[in-house]
């Protein structure tokens, strides 16, 4: 590692994305110390519970090496008491690392480069999940998609395998063949993937017709605040007089970063807080010094995770950007890691994070201004079409509000399902259809009331069909024709 990276880290307080083949997490980096503490100390009557129960803990380590029916160490069961204390918690983003090399590997990972696949990962309900496939890698190119599960990998079933052993099967060399079978929905996916070299700094640009700059950030890396600064200025200088940013499938990276690349466009203004046990533990915030008043839109969807999200909700909150697109991912926890002398390392969820109006982002999400879904890659027009006509008809003369039901409230949650909303088929309007309801009315330009009158369903309904018809049209990205039609509305 060279000495500009060893002294940026030091200094970098990160939210990590280990994009290869890890959970996106949230993660101090830097000078962190066995024994740092974040809270209060312990209270003399917690200190002295604590020595004893370490005390019979060390016996009960005696007991189990010496009456244990095979041989085993005392390394292997202190590591395992470590990584028990840590499984403990429930949380899949803190691991204990018994290996410092792992350790190494995941900061590695973090600043840039290594050799994988090109996915994000995370663990959820018992299986490995998707969080994102890099554009440009071999996931990327495979057409892996959010949410799909992995299932076998090289023809082994990875149930009950944990993450780790999931990495460790899907690493290899640069060039060597991993067959991975993804279970989308219950279809079985096949991908055939020949590892490569990934690297994530990836921002790129170019100047669109009527003065709009487009920049696409794939991630946060080590010096992509260094990369959008530049880029941006060739924009303006080339006669950018509005912008497009598009973190879609951004995972994240570090929070040094996009702190540093919010700056070069926000006011003066909260750009995140961090909340520990209840309470606002910080904040970073923009200057305002390098503000440049300039419409700009910001397009997002569901794999735009954790430093996305930052970036999301500071534009958001702050006004300086529109948001177009579908709900981000809602990943808003934050980690530190920890050197444990001579055993290992901790990675360990400390701060949640919020938006300028503290909001909160984990599990929640940042929610576009503009909702425009795209079409599933893998879907035909024809396979789209014939899942919508399989709904329900909205034919009943009602107009459901919330705590209605009937064939009419079924059929439009299909439809919202259909379009990406974020409800369950029930037959009944419950808080989560009448926000869903909302959403849609206030983004078709109707009265947003939350009431399922006749002009909606039939808006909804037109808008299914639009959506699947629309899936076999080639280059169309509806998103950025929005945004696009947004900024030259301005």
């Amino acid at each position: 590692m060279n000495p500009r990276t060893t002294k940026r880290i030091a200094r970098i307080i990160a939210i990590i994305t280990i994009v290869a083949l890890v959970v996106t997490s949230a993660t101090f980096l830097g000078s962190m110390y066995w024994g740092a503490s974040y809270g209060a100390s312990p209270s003399a009557e917690d200190e002295a519970y604590l020595n004893g129960r370490i005390e019979m803990l060390k016996e009960y380590i005696k007991t189990v090496e010496s009456q244990y029916k095979d041989d085993v160490d005392y390394e292997t069961l202190i590591n395992g008491a470590y990584g028990g204390v840590v499984d403990i918690l429930g949380d899949p983003y803190s691991s204990y690392y018994a290996d410092q090399g792992d350790s190494d590997d995941f900061v590695t990972d973090v600043l840039g480069v290594f050799s994988g696949v090109g996915l994000s990962l995370e663990e959820y309900d018992g299986h490995i999940r998707v969080v994102a496939a890099m554009p440009e890698t071999p996931a990327g190119k495979a057409g892996v998609l959010t949410g799909d599960i992995i299932k076998s990998i090289d023809g082994v079933s990875v149930s009950g395998k944990s993450m780790n052993d999931i990495i460790s099967l899907i690493r290899g060399e640069e060039g060597s063949r991993v067959d991975i079978v993804f279970d989308r929905a219950g279809t079985d996916i096949p991908c055939s993937l020949v590892r490569e070299t990934i690297r994530i700094a990836s921002v790129g640009g170019e100047l669109l017709e009527d003065g709009i700059g487009y920049i696409r950030i794939a991630s946060f890396d080590d010096d992509s605040d260094e990369e959008f600064g530049r880029i941006k200025k060739e924009l303006i200088d080339a006669g950018a007089t509005s912008l497009i940013l598009d973190v879609r499938n951004n995972p994240g990276g570090l929070i040094g970063t996009v702190v540093s690349l919010a700056e070069q466009i926000m006011p003066d203004s909260p750009i995140i807080y961090f909340r520990q046990k209840g309470n606002l533990t910080g904040v970073q915030r923009a200057s305002g010094k390098n503000y440049t008043e300039m419409p700009m839109v910001l397009l997002i969807n569901g794999g735009s995770a954790s430093s996305s999200e930052i970036l999301a909700g500071a534009l958001k909150d702050s006004g300086v950007a529109v948001l177009v697109g579908t709900e981000t991912y809602g990943k808003g926890v934050g980690q530190a890691i920890f050197d444990i002398p001579g055993n290992g390392s901790l990675k360990l969820s400390t701060f949640y994070f919020e938006t300028p109006d503290k909001n909160k982002v984990d599990k929640v999400g940042v929610s576009p201004d503009y909702y425009v879904p795209i079409p599933t890659a893998f879907a035909s027009a024809d396979e789209l079409l014939k899942q919508y006509a399989s709904f329900a008809p909205m034919s009943e003369n009602t107009k459901p509000a919330l705590g209605a039901t009937g064939l009419n409230v079924f059929g439009a949650q299909q439809r919202l399902a259909f379009l990406g909303y974020d409800v369950s088929v029930t037959g009944t309007v419950d808080e989560a259809t009448e926000t869903a309801v909302k959403r849609f009315q206030s983004t078709a330009g109707l009265y947003a009331y939350g009431v399922l009158d006749y002009g909606t369903m039939a808006r909804i309904d037109e808008e299914c069909v639009k959506y699947a018809a629309g899936a076999d049209v080639q280059g169309e990205d509806p998103q950025l024709a929005k945004a696009i039609e947004l900024l030259r509305k301005r």
